[in-house]
């Protein structure tokens, strides 16, 4: 478990230096509630509360969903989502390794099947907030600055194609940017570096990975 941490520290990173500290209070709210969440559960249940806590999937959980969901999200995004994740997703089904779906990715996709809106809306890339407008930012939602939210890549592509441009019209805008995508591709770098040092600490074997990038690419190929 410490190892899948390490392989986030690139992601982590990355993401700090495009969107600043609003990334460190969304992982500090998920860590927080992911670990009340499970020891309450542990309590609940009659399990042993330190064992489980320390095995550190709890962190996991809240690690990925942090890093998943909108920097900008209200605190109750990132909260709801881990409650739904460490609760619902996770011991509800037994814990640890009887858990049939990923804890972060159902608590992922529970955020996005309720919160449309809340999910969509991103921070803009390079646009670092002081810690106190980000406190504000996450906890009462008000800040005014120009450029603070932008679409997602997809979103943008959607809306382009929509307006009848062409794909590579839509590549060669100025979301895109010349420095990797102003920031997204930078993202998927930094967590295939995390996918290689799991690779190379053998706590991983390359079949899934494969697979799911062979699921991806093949289809767009065609």
């Amino acid at each position: 478990m410490r190892q899948v941490l390490i392989a986030l520290l690139p992601a982590l990173g990355t993401m700090f230096w495009l969107f600043g500290y609003t990334v460190l209070l969304q992982l500090l709210l998920s860590s927080i509630t992911a670990l009340l969440a499970e020891a309450l559960c542990l309590w609940l249940r009659k399990r042993p509360i330190k064992v489980h806590l320390f095995d550190l999937s709890a962190l996991i959980t809240a690690a990925l969903l942090a890093l998943a969901i909108p920097t900008i999200a209200p605190w109750w995004i990132s909260v709801s989502g881990t409650l739904f994740a460490i609760i619902i997703a996770k011991q509800v089904y037994g814990g640890l390794g009887y858990n049939p779906f990923n804890p972060a990715m159902a608590g992922y996709v529970f955020l996005l099947i309720s919160f449309p809106q809340q999910m969509t809306a991103w921070q803009s890339p390079f646009l670092f907030l002081p810690l106190s407008d980000s406190l504000q930012l996450i906890f009462s939602g008000h800040l005014v600055i120009d450029g603070l939210s932008s679409a997602t890549i997809l979103d943008h592509i959607k809306t382009q194609l929509s307006l009848g441009l062409s794909l590579t019209g839509i590549q060669s805008s100025a979301l895109f940017g010349n420095i990797a995508g102003k920031g997204w591709e930078l993202i998927s770098l930094a967590y295939l570096l995390g996918g290689l040092w799991l690779l190379y600490r053998k706590v991983i074997s390359s079949h899934i990975p494969v697979a799911v990038l062979s699921g991806l690419a093949i289809p767009t190929s065609i």
